[in-house]
This record gives C-alpha cells, sequence and structure tokens, in this order.
C-alpha cells in the first residue's frame, strides 16, 4: 500500500495544477492620487525660470472648489499562468514564453509521468532507467522557482504601495497562486517519498 502514495500524491498533485494554470495568479494595479495628479499636470504648466506661484495658488483653489478626492486607476493586470504565456507569445516575446511553458508545465508532467510508470512496471533496470531520466530532468524543472518569482514581485511592488510618490503601485494574490504553490509542494513530496521507497536504486 506504501508504494502507492507517490502515486496518489502526484495525481493530487495533478488536480491543484489545473486550476493552478487557469485560474488567476496576481493583480497588479497602478493608481495615481487626483490631487497628486493636478499638482503635477499644473507644475508641467510652469516654464522654467517662471514663478510658480500664481498657478499653484489657482490649482489648490480650484482643488478645494472641487473637493477633489480619491484615487484614477491607470494600469490594472490580471492574469493567469497560461494567459501569461499566451501574452509573451502573441506579443513576440516567443522565446520567453515557450521556455516558461516547457520548464514550468511540460518537464514537470513528463516527470510525474516517469515517477508513475517506473512505480507501476516490474522490471528493476527499467524502474532504474525511468528513475535517472526523472533524476536528470528535476534540473530542468523550474515550477518552485516560478513561484518563488511571483512571490518576490508581490512584495516588491507592495513595498512601494505606501511610497510618497504619484503613482502608486499595488499587488494582490489570486486563488491561482495558492493551486500552483500547493500542485509544486505535494510533487516535491511525491518525489521524495519515491525516492525513501526506492533507496537500493542508486541515482546518478
Amino acid at each position: 500500500m506504501r508504494k502507492y502514495i507517490p502515486i496518489f500524491l502526484f495525481i493530487l498533485s495533478i488536480l491543484l495544477l489545473i486550476p493552478g494554470l487557469t485560474k488567476p495568479l496576481m493583480t497588479i494595479e497602478a493608481t495615481i492620487d487626483k490631487r497628486e495628479m493636478i499638482d503635477l499636470g499644473a507644475s508641467l504648466l510652469v516654464k522654467p525660470g517662471q514663478s510658480s506661484g500664481f498657478i499653484q495658488d489657482m490649482v489648490q483653489s480650484l482643488v478645494k472648489k472641487l473637493d477633489i478626492e480619491g484615487e484614477v486607476t491607470v494600469f490594472q493586470s490580471t492574469r493567469s499562468l497560461l494567459a501569461t504565456m499566451r501574452e509573451l507569445i502573441s506579443n513576440g516575446h516567443i522565446v520567453v514564453g515557450v521556455l516558461i511553458g516547457i520548464f514550468g508545465l511540460v518537464i514537470p508532467l513528463f516527470k510525474i509521468f516517469l515517477v508513475i510508470l517506473s512505480l507501476l512496471i516490474k522490471s528493476p533496470q527499467m524502474t532504474a532507467t525511468l528513475l535517472k531520466t526523472n533524476a536528470v530532468l528535476s534540473k530542468w524543472s523550474m515550477s518552485d522557482v516560478f513561484v518563488m518569482a511571483i512571490l518576490v514581485a508581490f512584495l516588491a511592488i507592495n513595498a512601494n504601495e505606501y511610497a510618497d510618490d504619484v503613482l502608486q503601485m499595488r499587488a494582490k494574490l489570486h486563488e491561482g497562486f495558492y493551486y500552483f504553490s500547493g500542485y509544486c509542494l505535494l510533487a516535491i513530496a511525491a518525489s521524495q517519498t519515491m525516492e525513501w521507497q526506492h533507496k537500493p536504486v542508486k541515482l546518478q
């Protein structure tokens, strides 16, 4: 029964991978404070060497009369992993989009297939060959790297959320990120379990 634990974990990881690819990963939003936007526009009206006092007074008076408050969203983007790959390819970044698909999707799925096949067949030699191939491919699987890259981007964008700038950047993680992270964790757990069960097999 313990032999099939890695298979169960791999199957569960695939079930998490499907929504991890199709559901939104993260939303990036850029906003501008209305008051600061008007002040910035007023400063652009001032010619070099000209005093800005009159224009600034006029702008402040206008802001008070119109009671301008709040923010304006100038950019907002919500993407899933598959949508990101399609957008990269459609915008001409074919190499980047294809590499993300190969290293983040194709190779991990192929590794899962090899491991499940190695656990089902009864030939020790074939099992050893499949596990060696899986060990080689593990060096090229980067799904966990993508998770860390998304998390770093999320933290880096939100680090500027309260900065005293005209443009404010915010990021929000969605369910796709958690599904994809769960897939990575289960796939790693399954691989470790499989290696423990095949310790006599020497991997190179």
